[in-house]
């Protein structure tokens, strides 16, 4: 039975695990994201996990899950952000090609997130469906007759960046008014701070999302009407993806996600009175089911179906 070497790499850990062709995962951890000289100690750590792995088990092939824009016919890094320095131009194929012999095959993370959902996740029996991921920003990912959907360039999913208000927030893509400027974790709490401000209330400099999610599970005014606020803009986007490629399905993930059943009713509440009729009476609106495992599921699947 093959067996993958899978990775999963963000600006905190990289998480990385064993898992054979069925699914099963024979070992995983994580470890944390190097914070200097990107190119070299992200591409030897996977090198000494997988040697590690060889020690016990037969390793077929790499998969590679990776924050940042990829090239993965190429397999290496177009650009990352500062969370991982001098990760842009990594060429992680190749380097694993180089020091082991084994086929590597890399894609950008919320794009193996998605994959890993439809093979074993909310996504699995689905042809159609978006995912969308809701944390620090906005990704998100297109399936369409089982397959991902990438765009002439690799570009297309790139939900965080569509704009909501033409004349809105200045956004880190250079864009202004961006959906990720207003339906993020990191703007709800940029949205519960000033609107505490204007209120002259003293906010907790600790102030996080699972904190203001208390706040609401507490009934304090403030944080209930921030968090309706939006609520309401994490809709608009998601209506405006329907509206363009009617998926049925999307499929929810970030660290908000893990609110669960409350955080979904009303989703779906505020969704079906927003979109048309016609819509709402079958686009439905789930959470991800695999949590941390999403990207190294797919990063399994893409290297088994050597999707380049």
């Amino acid at each position: 039975m093959k067996n993958i070497a899978c990775f999963d790499v963000g600006g905190t850990f990289i998480k990385y695990a064993l898992i054979n062709e069925e699914g099963s995962i024979i070992f995983k951890d994580k470890v944390a994201s190097p914070k200097e000289n990107c190119n070299e100690t992200i591409p030897r750590e996977m090198v000494k996990i997988i040697k590690r792995f060889q020690e016990g088990h037969n390793v077929d092939k790499v998969g590679i899950s990776t924050a940042g824009q990829v090239d993965s016919k190429k397999g290496e890094i177009v650009f990352a952000s500062g969370n991982l320095p001098n990760y842009t131009g990594t060429k992680l194929s190749e380097y694993i090609k180089n020091a082991l012999g084994l086929d590597t095959f890399v894609e950008n993370d919320v794009n193996a997130a998605a994959i890993g959902e439809m093979w074993k996740g909310a996504g699995k029996g689905q042809k159609n469906f978006a995912c969308v991921t809701l944390g620090t920003g906005i990704g998100g990912a297109i399936i369409i007759n089982g397959k991902l959907y990438k765009g002439s360039a690799g570009g297309a999913g790139e939900v965080g960046h569509t704009i909501l208000n033409e004349e809105g927030e200045k956004c880190n893509c250079g864009g202004n008014g961006c959906y990720e400027r207003y339906a993020s974790t990191s703007s709800l709490i940029r949205q519960y701070k000033e609107r505490a401000i204007l209120e002259k209330i003293d906010v907790d400099k600790d102030i996080n999302g699972e904190k203001i999610m208390k706040l609401v599970h507490n009934g304090d005014t403030i944080a209930l009407n921030v968090y309706d606020n939006f609520l309401n803009h994490v809709v608009n986007g998601l209506v405006s993806i329907t509206y363009v490629l009617d998926p049925g399905t999307i499929i929810i993930g970030g660290g908000i996600s893990a609110e669960g059943e409350e955080f979904f009713k009303a989703l779906n509440y505020k969704f079906k009175n927003k979109v048309m009729s016609s819509y709402g009476s079958y686009t439905k609106i789930i959470p991800a089911a695999l949590q941390n495992d999403a990207g190294v599921y797919g990063a399994c699947y893409i290297a088994l179906n050597e999707m380049l």
